[in-house]
């Protein structure tokens, strides 16, 4: 998306629910922490039963100490890292080209 004389950017969150393909997004001014719960708050009220595993690349805001009490309170929500400077691994990368 062009941005002529400007360093603008989107700041973007977003899931592919690995067995549908149904792809889960939310745009925020700031891609901070409390973005993030903002975000894991959607995607637990679209998928209010089970468990929910999440691959996540190291963003510091996937491990932020402002996000353990979210995660204690949301025990079925499971956060999986890739390694670092594995984008290839993660299919929502995919949807970011």
């Amino acid at each position: 998306m062009p941005t002529y004389g400007k360093h603008e950017g989107a700041k973007l969150f977003g899931a592919i629910n690995y067995e549908t393909g149904q792809v889960h997004h939310r745009e925020e001014e700031k891609a901070d922490v409390e973005a993030f719960i903002r975000f894991l708050q959607d995607l637990l009220a679209a998928y209010p039963i089970g468990k929910m595993a999440m691959i996540l690349d190291n963003s510091r805001i996937h491990h932020a100490t402002g996000l353990q009490p979210f995660l204690k309170e949301h025990p079925r929500l499971q956060l999986v890292f890739l390694p670092p400077y594995s984008p290839n691994l993660n299919p929502v990368e995919r949807l970011w080209l």
